[in-house]
């Protein structure tokens, strides 16, 4: 049976959600007497990403995410205040509109608040939110913030023209070396066995028929990420020029938030997603890219979970908004 939380009817709940294109993870929170969000329930679901899954599935995990959230604090018709969604897929206004309206409908909380998916990881892993934030997952996006409060935002532009360095980059890159090594354009690759035998594949040419029927496409690719990564380690020539390559982009975009937020050569830098988390390998390739631009980032936090960033934001938010606070 799901535990009870202990919330008196005084103490303000709040919601925190980090939605991506793989999963969805959503923290609900009561914010305690000194004024810090206390998790008291967690969620999980798959993908929320509408660009990847479309909105009626995108909303479906988004629900299933909250209310898990909500059964494993033992709580169910309690009022949530505010809640704190950081979708990637959901940068378009019209997006954040419909994603609103159904979750005011629905009652996830009294506000509903978007934030750019890399706000979180700013706010949990730099000092006061000021740094840049470099979240590398599915997809790819970085931003930063100055002492001002001016903010930039660098990539994120989606898996058609843009999320250089990601999983799905990293294994839309694999998939072309594979396709090379198996006509003879280019050398020969370990990644052509991995690939074909993670996909249960007799060769290369049968690669896109499976891909087509996992019902997602973006996200089969973006998983062969894993195999990329194994083989570099396991010093595969091909594999670690890609890893390489999506490390460079990475530090193209970092080192293009520190220029242009004049923050010089040091400044704290907050990493969050699969890739870069899970992956020794890639960090390395981007402290040496870094490196090579003259940026030696400090301090370096990793974040886990970007959903705690979340209910910070949602416990600033309310701050603010108190009377006889400085911006109440």
């Amino acid at each position: 049976m799901p535990r009870v939380a202990d919330v008196s009817a005084v103490e303000t709940l709040v919601v925190g959600v980090d939605g991506g294109g793989t999963k969805t993870e959503a923290w609900l929170a009561r914010i305690n007497p000194a004024g810090k969000p206390e998790v008291i329930g967690r969620g999980l679901a798959g993908s929320s990403n509408p660009r990847a899954v479309g909105m009626e599935l995108a909303l479906a995990s988004l629900a299933d995410a909250v209310d898990g959230a909500r059964a494993d604090a033992g709580l169910r018709q309690d009022a949530v205040r505010l809640a704190v969604l950081a979708m990637s897929g959901a940068g378009h206004a019209t997006v954040r509109e419909q994603i609103g309206a159904w979750a005011l409908a629905r009652g996830m909380a009294e506000e509903i608040r978007f934030e750019h998916d890399a706000e979180p990881v700013l706010a949990e892993g730099t000092p006061a939110g000021q740094g840049i934030a470099l979240i590398v997952g599915t997809g790819s996006a970085a931003i930063g913030a100055d002492a001002n409060g001016t903010k930039h935002v660098v990539g994120g532009w989606g898996y058609h023209y843009g999320d250089e360095g990601s999983a799905y980059w990293i294994g839309r890159e694999a998939l072309v070396a594979v396709a090379r090594a198996a006509d003879g354009r280019s050398g020969p690759t370990t990644l052509v066995d991995a690939l074909t035998t993670n996909l249960d594949v007799a060769d290369g040419r049968a690669i896109l028929g499976a891909l087509e029927q996992t019902g997602n496409v973006r996200g089969a690719i973006a998983r062969l990420a894993v195999e990329v990564a194994r083989a570099a380690c396991a010093g595969d020539a091909t594999a670690l020029a890609i890893v390489k390559r999506g490390a460079d982009e990475l530090a193209t975009m970092t080192g293009t938030l520190a220029a242009r937020l004049e923050m010089g050569s040091r400044f704290p830098l907050a990493l969050a997603g699969g890739v870069i988390c899970g992956s020794e390998l890639m960090r390395n390739e981007l402290a040496a890219a870094l490196a090579a631009r003259g940026l030696q980032p400090e301090p370096v936090m990793t974040v886990p979970n970007p959903v705690a960033g979340c209910l910070k934001l949602a416990q600033r938010y309310l701050a603010a908004a108190a009377p006889g606070s400085a911006r109440g």
